[in-house]
């Protein structure tokens, strides 16, 4: 007679291995680095003194500009060496840069004007005035670049509408940051402040799109479900400008004499880190619902 080994303690469970890159990890990366790169250069300019105030070096404004976009791409190396890699992402980041330079800022300089007119306005014309104008611009082209590139043949998670989203938002900020650069005589700590002020609220707005669009997809929602995204990406984008005016002033008015850029960059920063949060937990909860839907009752 033989006996077969008793184990007293159960098999260990394997650990699946995650395929994708984690988004969330690599976009706080993204956010942190250049929110600490511009708070770094404010303080060492402004409470130390060891950057010249006055320092408007061409190339350091470029490079400055050009930050998130390298942050961007060390994600991306990232995302190369995940066992199941996001095709498309780059051409997603070239083409919502594309699309800011030849329709968003001519929109905005040409046929918008937005700093001829709502400067003037009050609080709720200023919101509502960005928000239609430069806030559904922006959201806008975004889901054009997601909606004819990799939608939704691409689209097999929800959270991969937020990682093509922010290829999309990173694309379009740099554009303007780069414009920023160039095309004014603002010192290095001023272009880095621009620069945090613009990219953070892109990334943390680009984030509302994508998670509609993947809806979209993966819940099966309401042909409506996308209007009403797209309005809200707006008016929170609206939002941001009317709000930063505030900060930047100390006042409701633009008319403030007081000026606290570095006000800017924390709501920029407050505005990422709240939106990142909220549709962190609404994805979490839309897959574990998705999971308890279509996974196998087990036997009683």
């Amino acid at each position: 007679m033989s006996f077969e080994p008793i184990l007293l303690a159960p098999e260990p469970e394997v650990e699946e291995i995650y395929p994708y890159r984690r988004v969330w990890r690599t976009a706080w990366f993204e956010v942190l680095a250049l929110f600490s790169v511009a708070l770094a250069l404010y303080v060492l300019t402004v409470f130390f003194g060891v950057l010249p105030r006055d320092l408007r070096d061409p190339l350091l404004r470029v490079g400055v500009a050009l930050l998130p976009l390298a942050l961007w791409l060390v994600s991306y190396g990232g995302e190369r060496r995940a066992l199941r890699p996001r095709p498309d992402l780059l051409r997603v980041l070239v083409l919502g840069a594309l699309v800011a330079n030849a329709v968003a800022v001519p929109l905005e300089e040409h046929v918008f004007l937005p700093e001829r007119w709502l400067p003037g306005a009050g609080f709720g014309g200023r919101l509502l005035g960005y928000a239609v104008t430069i806030g559904f611009t922006a959201e806008f082209l975004k889901y054009l670049v997601l909606r004819y590139t990799v939608w939704p043949r691409h689209i097999t998670q929800r959270l991969d509408g937020v990682a093509y989203s922010l290829a999309a938002s990173v694309g379009y900020a740099v554009v303007l940051n780069v414009r920023f650069a160039l095309f004014t005589d603002a010192t290095l700590v001023a272009t880095a402040l621009r620069v945090a002020s613009i990219t953070l609220p892109h990334l943390a707005v680009g984030v509302i799109i994508g998670f509609f669009l993947a809806e979209l997809w993966i819940g099966r929602t309401a042909i409506f479900w996308l209007p009403v995204g797209l309005g809200i990406a707006a008016f929170v984008s609206g939002a941001h400008y009317a709000f930063r005016a505030i900060a930047i002033t100390g006042s409701p008015s633009v008319a403030g004499t007081g000026s606290s850029p570095l006000l800017g960059l924390l709501l920029a920063f407050g505005l990422v880190a709240v939106l990142f949060a909220i549709f962190a937990f609404l994805i979490a909860n839309a897959d574990a619902r998705t999971q308890a839907l279509t996974s196998p009752r087990r036997a009683l």
